[in-house]
């Protein structure tokens, strides 16, 4: 392939030295990953501190020796959608090149610490999978495995790279729209591609998958914390439910829960209860109710309820499932908020009015899928982070406030206000 000057071909397996001070390193865990508005990536400590800059040249910048060490600025290139591997040390991140031949989309895995930087795939469409997402990108919850979704020429494609420098990643499914859950040891998927629910572990091919027909409204399938069942929704007599199937036999159903279309869920972290969103005004913009269902078939906790309420665009467990966070709608001021309570559904906060960064817009509308891949929770499950402007609320209650989309820290415990972390239009914390 022709490019405009040999500096920008980067072959699949390349390894790039970083263009900052690689010769600064800063402790990974507990750190915020983020991408400020001119699409460089950076990561930064969840007070402000410790400020790392992974990404793009700078007009000057600091050498070993105190030094001034001038750089070009490259206006032509920008990262996006950055993801933390499970133990911290990587981060993989989407990279777009505007050359003068066309542009080019490849995916690059970058030490957390240095920006040192692997490039694995190479997209041969240009085509997006969501609005601004060259593509989505999951982390295996363990080991070095990565996933992502790219446009290729067969359409949506769901690629696997087994985390081997210099190893090409490798397409494992096709078909759209494709959504999926990884096995919390990685050894497996769950995945809803058109009307299919299937259950490959292992990934390789072979008579290992499973393939059930679902004609319910929904996303993402869900896996229990132990690996041992799915949840998805079916049609009943009279509407949808929410079942739950040993993954060894998915034919092996139980219905759980009646549920309005669509419905979202995900499975608490420690594995007794599932949130679930649902609708009860088909083809309502957003969710209208917010339920904790009890896998034994308990009491169900309803959280938010009925067309009067706030209605719900998102939720997301924390990370001892101790607590469920969630963002409903203002209608009236079109704006949302952060509530967040305990797993039992008591004690409700609301913490922060805002409007979001579009690529938060397009995280939290497939919540479901970007919940088991990009973060908003703090490890401790203490705060939460969030890119965007402060609504009408906010702006009352703490004065004058930068314009633009920026970085903020919600204190879940505590009564202290959004800490502003810098300009910023997508951001994720570590899982450890």
């Amino acid at each position: 392939m022709a490019c405009s000057s040999p500096a920008n071909i980067i072959p699949v397996g390349t390894i790039q030295q970083p263009t900052i001070d690689s010769w600064v390193e800063v402790d990974q865990v507990n750190r915020i990953a983020f991408v400020n508005p001119n699409g460089d990536l950076f990561t930064v400590d969840p007070d402000g501190g410790g400020l790392a800059q992974l990404t793009g040249p700078l007009q000057a910048e600091g050498g070993p020796e105190g030094g001034i060490q001038s750089q070009s600025l490259r206006m032509n290139e920008y990262y996006a959608w950055p993801t933390w591997s499970a133990d911290g040390m990587k981060l993989a991140a989407s990279r777009v090149l505007v050359e003068e031949d066309g542009i080019r989309i490849t995916l690059e895995v970058l030490d957390s610490r240095t920006g040192r930087s692997e490039t694995v795939y190479e997209n041969t469409q240009t085509g997006l999978v969501a609005d601004g997402a060259p593509h989505y990108i999951y982390w295996a919850p363990s080991g070095d495995q990565l996933s992502f979704l790219a446009s290729t020429k067969e359409g949506l494609s769901l690629f696997r790279w087994d985390g081997t420098p210099g190893n090409q990643a490798e397409a494992i499914f096709s078909g759209g729209p494709l959504y999926y859950q990884w096995t919390k040891d990685a050894s497996g998927m769950v995945l809803h591609i058109g009307p299919d629910l299937i259950w490959a572990k292992p990934l390789a091919e072979g008579n290992a998958r499973q393939f059930i027909q679902s004609a319910g409204n929904f996303r993402v399938p869900a896996i229990s914390p132990d690996g041992n069942s799915v949840a998805y929704v079916d049609q009943t007599e009279a509407g949808m439910g929410l079942y739950i199937a040993p993954a060894s036999d998915l034919g092996q159903t139980r219905r759980i829960l009646d549920v309005g279309s669509p419905a979202a869920f995900m499975w608490s972290p420690d594995g007794t209860q599932i949130a679930v969103a649902d609708q009860s005004v088909f083809r309502a913009p957003v969710y209208d109710r917010l339920m904790l269902a009890p896998v034994d078939g308990g009491q169900v906790t309803t959280l938010v309820s009925g067309p009067s309420a706030s209605e719900v665009w998102a939720f997301f467990w924390s990370p001892a499932g101790d607590r469920l966070a969630w963002v409903s709608v203002n209608a009236e001021v079109r704006e949302l908020e952060w509530v967040v309570s305990s797993s039992d559904g008591s004690d409700a906060k609301k913490l922060f009015s805002f409007q979001p960064s579009a690529e938060v817009f397009i995280m939290l509308s497939f919540f479901d899928q970007y919940g088991y891949s990009h973060s908003p929770w703090s490890p401790d499950g203490k705060f939460l982070v969030v890119a965007g402007s402060k609504g009408e609320v906010a702006r009352r209650s703490n004065g004058r406030t930068p314009t633009g989309d920026r970085i903020y820290s919600l204190d879940v415990e505590g009564s202290a206000g959004p800490r502003d972390l810098g300009a910023g239009v997508l951001a994720v914390w570590s899982w450890n």
